[in-house]
Parts: structure tokens; C-alpha cells; sequence
């Protein structure tokens, strides 16, 4: 699996009209335009498999939303942890769709309250201190 900016818009905007989000506070246009958007592609065909963003709230947590073909769960996952360590925060995610939830749990999400689950950054203490 590569990580990447959109390669390809119109190949972007199939699988964001092939795999709509259930929610319509996402525009095509908004994730396009997203400075955090990350795309993922196969390394044998080249292929987009799926696509994460993030955006904030109002108190600056950071959230985690996205989409991508079906059965691809090691891609899925492993896309899903690479972006959380390059932030190298605590990430949020809202859904209360179960394949959802299955997969942030599998990327090592654990539930916060509601539908919103975490995923903690582990910060290392200074000289070794751990």
C-alpha cells in the first residue's frame, strides 16, 4: 500500500460517488480541497483502494473520516495507523457504522463515548523516562 496526494481526481470522485458517506457534511468538493487528505493506492496495480481525511472541531480535536473499495482490511488498517503516527495525535473518529467501527478498532481505535472513538498517541517522556 502507497500513501499519496490524489493522483487521479475523476478516479477520487468514482469511489467518493461508488462509496457515499453517511453523512452530508461532506462535500466531493471539501475533501478535494482538504490540505489533509490522504489517498491510498495498491503497490501491485497502482490503484486508489481508498482515501482518508482529516478535519477538526471547534475545541481542535482532530477527526478521521474517509472511505475505500471493499474488502481491503490490511490496507484499510494500515493506512489508517500510518496517518495517525505521521500526526502524532490523538485522533477521533464518529460513526456508528459496525464495518466502521470494526476496522478503527482493528487501526487500534478504542471507544470514547457514543459513537466517537480514539485512537492515543503515546508520548514519549524526555531522556528515556517511560
Amino acid at each position: 500500500m502507497i500513501i499519496d496526494k490524489v493522483r487521479d481526481v475523476d478516479e477520487l470522485k468514482k469511489l467518493f460517488e461508488l462509496r457515499p458517506m453517511q453523512t452530508d457534511l461532506f462535500s466531493f468538493e471539501h475533501i478535494l480541497n482538504n490540505p489533509n487528505l490522504f489517498c491510498f493506492y495498491g503497490e501491485n496495480d497502482g490503484r486508489l483502494k481508498g482515501f482518508i481525511f482529516i478535519t477538526s472541531d471547534k475545541d481542535g480535536k482532530l477527526y478521521l473520516s474517509g472511505v475505500s473499495v471493499p474488502k481491503n482490511l490490511p490496507d484499510n488498517r494500515d493506512a489508517i495507523i500510518k496517518v495517525c503516527e505521521a500526526l502524532n495525535q490523538d485522533i477521533y473518529a464518529d460513526t456508528d457504522l459496525k464495518h466502521a467501527v470494526y476496522m478503527l478498532k482493528l487501526a487500534g481505535f478504542e471507544h470514547y463515548e457514543g459513537n466517537i472513538y480514539v485512537k492515543r498517541q503515546c508520548k514519549k517522556m524526555p531522556f528515556g523516562k517511560e
